[in-house]
């Protein structure tokens, strides 16, 4: 075989091996960290844990006043303190909403996202609850779960408590899933790791959806 040939056939083949390292590389991505890049130039973390070292947390004095923030895509909206500065993001088809507070970037502090079941398992659409036990799966960050509990706010909308656990066994952070009325394929997904726990709450009792 001439060495050209000899040349040629191995820069196939290392460029080959080269793709298939960038495509494996870049599905793990995904799974592990739920990173995802829109049209546009955005590129946003997702729900990721929250940092475990997190020691101020926004609070607001009673006498603020609260204002409502709405969905750009779906009809969600909800109530917050006139003074937490809330951002979204260009092209983003989960249609979140993110904290810029506290010296962490908004694309590492998402508040609110909609979370597409599907795309994750589709035998999890229509199993609210199934999902929830196993979303911890889905980010590296998380190693189990420690508790998911039933409960629904006062806006009518059905929901799930859950407290996961992280690589060091911790559990900081909480996240809640609420049902989408009429659309099992899709669940509304709210964390908090820098808000007074006596706001997050209050939040998640404003949500609504649709009306």
């Amino acid at each position: 075989m001439k060495e050209t040939t000899k040349i040629f056939i191995g820069t196939i083949i290392g460029g080959f091996v080269l793709a298939v390292a960038i495509y494996t590389g870049y599905q793990t991505s995904l799974r592990g960290n739920s990173r995802l890049t829109f049209p546009g130039g955005n590129t946003y973390l997702g729900p990721t844990p929250r940092p475990t070292n997190q020691k101020q947390v926004f609070s607001a004095s009673k006498d603020t006043p609260w204002i409502s923030y709405s969905g750009n895509i779906y009809p969600y909206s909800f109530s917050y303190p006139e003074t937490l500065k809330l951002t979204s993001f260009t092209n983003d088809p989960s249609d979140s909403v993110a904290i810029d507070w506290g010296g962490i970037s908004p694309e590492q502090n998402i508040l609110l996202n909609l979370e597409f079941i599907k795309n994750h398992d589709p035998e999890k659409v229509g199993k609210p609850l199934e999902y929830a036990q196993g979303w911890w799966q889905y980010f590296s960050g998380l190693k189990g779960v420690r508790s998911v509990t039933n409960f629904a706010n006062s806006q009518g909308l059905k929901g799930y408590k859950a407290i996961y656990i992280n690589q060091a066994g911790e559990s900081p952070n909480v996240n809640i899933f609420f049902e989408v009325p009429d659309d099992p394929s899709i669940l509304l997904h709210l964390a908090n790791g820098v808000l007074d726990q006596e706001i997050f709450e209050r939040i998640i009792d404003s949500l609504k959806f649709g009306q």
